[in-house]
């Protein structure tokens, strides 16, 4: 039969009731779970790192593009990666990646100059950009409905706990030596054998339909639903991440000087977010996209205005508390919808778009939130952005109102 590969389903697959299963499910989460720690576990050390190569000229710039950079090309290795786990296969480009992620991560025990050190952080991203897109298609892969759902909201949870568990531990483990929370990174030796042993190559047989072009006219309506995921994921990006990024300058502002309290506000809005995307499952057995977008949006938005107005610690947090509701259930609606519309055998390279315009955004975020304080001061850019993602909410509220106009029989 001519036509290209398509994946069969999960519900077909012999391995998806045996005893495996539960592991592979445990490979899949704790190989997302390094994605975000690949940015979160330097974060502590780079006062020390631009301390330590202060004779280098730029070293301030530099020693933040340590952190940057893994974003930016975690975004451009994305769209690379699904083509490859199209082609080659998820599970090899999962394993490349892990043992790309080991070296990459282990190397700043080890390198001497600030120039090597981000060479290895650009190849840390590369790498880490290629596992989220392999764990993400193989979430795809192997769970259907509800099950997806629950993997969808059950990554990003796991995602967010790694990330904040990794950045508390890498912050006393930097107060001894900078280098040591690179040894973080070995955790990948732990998720390796798993992804070895527990994860198999998604059976793959030929289709009967012949194979059509992307842009066809029945693939048309899902690629521009693609188009407008890939859009949303990458301004909420560039408008949450404000959050980890700017309210350690933001409560000093409002006269709130401790970096403690900025630690536990950013703590507070990951552990709210990870809590809620664990309940993803049960919002979308109740609410359709439009409706869970809405409700995301309006706390998000709510909960920046919060903060940009807030005259005291308990305002402060309460926007996080707000925020962070908002942000767990954001990502897991993201991939869950577009795992439902993109075709099987093009399933990688729709999911490489996504990881590309979510770091991406990420990366960018400073670059909108920073000149808009300088015009503006923080707070304004907090209340302002705030004020965009509760009009944001309110236009997914009146799209699902009028779908329901439009649907109603006349």
């Amino acid at each position: 039969m001519k036509g290209g590969p398509v994946l069969n389903s999960s519900d077909s697959d012999p391995d998806a009731v045996t005893a495996r299963a539960p592991l592979r499910t445990l490979a899949i989460l704790s190989a997302s779970s390094l994605t975000l720690l690949a940015l979160g576990a330097v974060a502590p050390s780079l006062p020390a790192i631009e301390l330590a190569y202060a004779d280098w000229p730029d070293a301030a710039l530099l020693t933040r593009l340590v952190l940057t950079i893994t974003a930016l090309f975690m975004a451009f290795s994305a769209p690379l990666a699904g083509l490859l786990v199209d082609r080659i296969g998820r599970k090899p480009v999962l394993l490349s990646a892990l043992i790309l992620y080991l070296v990459s991560g282990t190397a700043g025990i080890w390198l001497e100059g600030l120039t090597e050190l981000l060479v290895s952080r650009a190849v840390l991203g590369i790498a880490s950009g290629m596992i989220l897109t392999a764990a993400t298609t193989l979430i795809g892969d192997y769970y259907r409905g509800a099950a997806r759902n629950r993997m969808a909201g059950a990554q990003i949870s796991v995602m967010i706990f790694a990330v904040a568990t990794g950045t508390t531990v890498a912050g006393f483990l930097a107060d001894t030596d900078w280098r040591l929370p690179f040894y973080l990174y070995l955790a990948g030796l732990i998720v390796l054998p798993l992804v070895v042993f527990c994860v198999r190559e998604p059976v793959r047989m030929k289709s009967a339909a012949p194979r059509r072009g992307l842009f066809a006219p029945g693939n048309r309506f899902p690629v521009l639903r693609a188009v407008l995921i890939y859009v949303l994921i990458c301004v909420s990006m560039l408008s949450t991440f404000m959050i980890p990024s700017q309210v350690p300058f933001l409560l000093p502002e409002i006269g709130i000087p401790a970096a403690a309290v900025a630690g536990i506000a950013i703590a507070v809005f990951n552990a709210i977010g990870a809590l809620t995307a664990m309940a993803f499952r049960r919002l979308r057995e109740r609410f359709d996209n439009n409706a869970i977008l809405v409700g995301t949006y309006l706390f998000l938005g709510t909960g920046l205005l919060l903060a940009g107005t807030a005259d005291s610690v308990e305002q402060a947090m309460l926007g996080m508390v707000f925020a962070g509701i908002g942000f767990g259930p954001l990502m897991p609606t993201f991939y869950a919808w577009l795992l439902s519309i993109a075709p099987l055998d093009m399933r990688g390279r729709f999911v490489g778009g996504l990881t590309f315009f979510q770091f991406l955004g990420i990366f960018a975020s400073p670059l909108y939130s920073q000149p808009l304080a300088d015009r503006i001061d923080l707070t304004g850019a907090f209340a302002l952005t705030g004020l965009a993602q509760i009009a944001l909410g309110l236009a997914f509220a009146g799209a699902a109102i009028s779908a329901v106009f439009l649907t109603r029989p006349q």
